[in-house]
């Protein structure tokens, strides 16, 4: 019997040194999957930041190429609020999902803020602001997010009415050089100007929307180089129209 009771403590002992060799040798090989893990190397004008990823997990398969839709992704979803209660407590309700925009730039689907639009008529013309509703934030030198802006004169029609019938086409006078024009689309917090070169916008109702479809060509100028870099660009954004009348 004492014997039993000096042999006890060593085969714990031994046990627990077994078991934090074991995890201390698995840990490196985790570890060196992570690592092995990286980001596409499709050399396309976006940086990581502005572009969309499917989420990991979840168990919702994403949606077909081509379809039109876009599943969110992981960084758009609602989260916790900071501090949540641990196992046990009443955690706090997740924070609202903003409305959100999609384009497809360069075959990327990259997300924006909701889309407005505001239609001001001044005699016969129509004239139109396409534009992101972006967030406060967005003057911030540290802001990340994607933005969109079009001045655009409406042709096809002089009627707030018939916006439907509406259409808007535009084409740089060259291509050797920036327009320095606030139309275009920002990226990556205004680190990246896609300027519009050869585009066409045209109009569709959808129920109380109006939806602009957006297709063409847009370029890139990259800072440390002044040759241009083709970007095609496809979306269909879908807002109510703000409209306004100047006799």
């Amino acid at each position: 019997m004492g014997r039993r009771k000096s042999r006890l403590p060593k085969l714990i002992a031994c046990a627990v040194l077994g078991l934090g060799a074991w995890v201390l040798a698995g840990a490196p090989r985790g570890c060196d999957r992570g690592a092995t893990r990286g980001g596409s190397n499709k050399a396309i004008v976006l940086n990581p930041t502005t572009r969309t990823s499917p989420p990991a997990g979840g168990g919702i398969a994403p949606p077909p190429p081509g379809s039109g839709l876009v599943q969110a992704p992981a960084a758009s979803r609602p989260a916790l609020a900071a501090g949540a209660p641990g196992a046990g407590a009443t955690s706090k309700p997740a924070a609202a999902e903003k409305p959100s925009s999609q384009m497809m730039i360069n075959g990327v689907l990259v997300n924006f803020p909701e889309a407005k639009l505001m239609v001001r008529k001044e005699g016969d013309k129509l004239n139109a602001i396409l534009v992101s509703n972006d967030p406060p934030e967005v003057i911030n030198p540290t802001y990340q997010g994607n933005r969109y802006y079009f001045e655009m004169a409406l042709d096809g029609t002089d009627d707030v009415r018939n916006l439907a019938d509406a259409e808007f086409r535009y084409k740089a006078p060259s291509a050797d050089e920036s327009q320095d024009t606030p139309n275009g689309i920002f990226l990556d917090g205004d680190r990246q100007h896609l300027e519009p070169y050869d585009i066409q916008v045209t109009f569709d109702r959808e129920g109380d929307h109006l939806v602009a479809a957006i297709r063409g060509q847009f370029i890139y100028f990259p800072k440390t180089g002044a040759v241009g870099q083709w970007v095609p660009v496809v979306a269909r954004l879908a807002a109510r129209a703000e409209t306004k009348e100047v006799k």
